[in-house]
Formats: structure tokens, sequence, C-alpha cells
């Protein structure tokens, strides 16, 4: 479970990252 948790933060991280590049263009 920790494994698939940390998986998933990942996920959410990289995609407010994406969001975050496409708010500041």
């Amino acid at each position: 479970k920790i494994k698939a948790f940390r998986a998933q933060f990942r996920g959410v991280r990289d995609r407010a990252f994406f969001l975050y590049r496409l708010a500041k263009l």
C-alpha cells in the first residue's frame, strides 16, 4: 500500500507541476 500511495503522490505532484507550467505560460 505504501508503494502505491507513493506512486499516486508522485502522479499528483507531476500533475500539479504540469498545471503550474500551463499557468506560467
